[in-house]
């Protein structure tokens, strides 16, 4: 129903452009006429007028109409004897034929013409998603070139030290608590590596769901915290939450993991000794997250970028960045219906801040 009458929409303004087109012709013609200038000048303001119908209208049939429509009104109103459609000079046969083919051939031209603009452009276009399809595709070949490199580092870490916990039965409890939590580390790291990379598959895929229940914020913050607790160091972290309990629609999962990927993203960024705030308030309509350090900030060529997939660049401590870990939160945050940003602050602070909807 909506589509037909959009369809009859559009039909009524081709109609109006016709017909305004022919009454300007007209009044042109007449404005002519009253200086007493010659009848070929009305023919081509009559074929302009055509020329425009079949520019601004859809289809052939709106400009044929007025190759019609223009033929007649120059016999009506400027032909002897004026306000009749007869007339007395037969050569006027001749010009109105003329006329009416003129016509019809300048908007069979400009239809063909606009036709054939309408496939370049379609061509374009296609051609465009076919060399984004394949800068992308090259991206995720390079990005997956440099994370089978930098996987071998955790993997031969957690490899050599199992090994060294297995075949060493007199290691002493300081060198193995020493050797479990470098394995931990780098198994934390690999785990979130490895996360990040299904989330990225499942929204790449278009198959990222969420699936929204009321969670409370004193729950899912402390959590998705202490899944970084194995390269916290002696960071602090301090919470700014709201007195009371706060619920708020999310899937929790996913939240944990832009949290997760916020807080990681802080802990690189900030001295050993540092420190991160996580507060979170209620605006009625929204949630409002906003994790913040005192590390150095970003570059100003980096902000802009910094939620991109695959936008990777030599990070602030000089690690090498995947472009996955942050463009995955704006999408998380963006699949719930909320914004991200980030910023620096003239106190010395980076500002990650993101909103989920109350739905109240």
């Amino acid at each position: 129903m909506i589509n037909r009458k959009k369809k009859f929409h559009k039909i009524l303004i081709d109609i109006t452009i016709t017909l305004s087109t022919f009454a300007v012709c007209t009044g042109i013609c007449y404005l002519l006429d009253y200086f007493k200038l010659k009848d070929l000048n009305f023919i081509i303001i009559y074929v302009l007028g055509v020329l425009t119908t079949a520019l601004l209208t859809r289809g052939y049939v709106y400009s044929s109409v007025l190759s019609l429509l223009s033929v007649l009104g120059y016999n009506f109103f400027f032909t002897t004897p004026r306000y009749s459609l007869q007339f007395n000079d037969k050569m006027y046969l001749v010009t109105f034929v003329l006329m009416f083919a003129v016509s019809i051939i300048t908007s069979t031209i400009m239809f063909k013409f606009k036709k054939r603009m309408s496939q370049v452009i379609m061509l374009n276009k296609e051609k465009e998603k076919l060399n984004s399809a394949s800068e992308k595709d090259q991206l995720k070949v390079t990005l997956l070139r440099s994370i089978s490199h930098d996987l071998r580092t955790p993997l031969t870490t957690i490899k050599n030290g199992a090994e060294i916990l297995l075949e060493n039965d007199t290691i002493s409890d300081a060198d193995r608590d020493e050797v479990l939590a470098d394995i931990t580390i780098k198994a934390d790291w690999t785990i979130r590596l490895v996360e990040n990379l299904l989330a990225l598959s499942r929204i790449d895929s278009a198959e990222l769901t969420v699936k929204k229940e009321k969670e409370a914020l004193e729950e899912i913050l402390p959590q998705a915290v202490r899944n970084m607790q194995g390269v916290l160091g002696n960071r602090k972290i301090t919470y700014y939450m709201p007195e009371n309990l706060l619920l708020v629609p999310m899937d929790a999962t996913l939240i944990m993991q832009a949290v997760g990927n916020i807080v990681n993203n802080a802990i690189k960024h900030t001295e050993d000794d540092g420190n991160i705030w996580i507060q979170v308030w209620d605006t009625a309509e929204n949630a409002v997250f906003r994790i913040s350090n005192d590390g150095k900030a970003i570059a100003d060529t980096d902000l802009p970028h910094i939620f991109d997939m695959y936008y990777t660049t030599i990070d602030r401590n000089n690690e090498s960045g995947f472009g996955i870990g942050l463009a995955v939160c704006k999408l998380i945050i963006t699949a719930h219906g909320g914004q991200i940003s980030a910023r620096n602050t003239d106190e010395g602070k980076v500002v990650f801040e993101f909103t989920l909807p109350m739905e109240k």
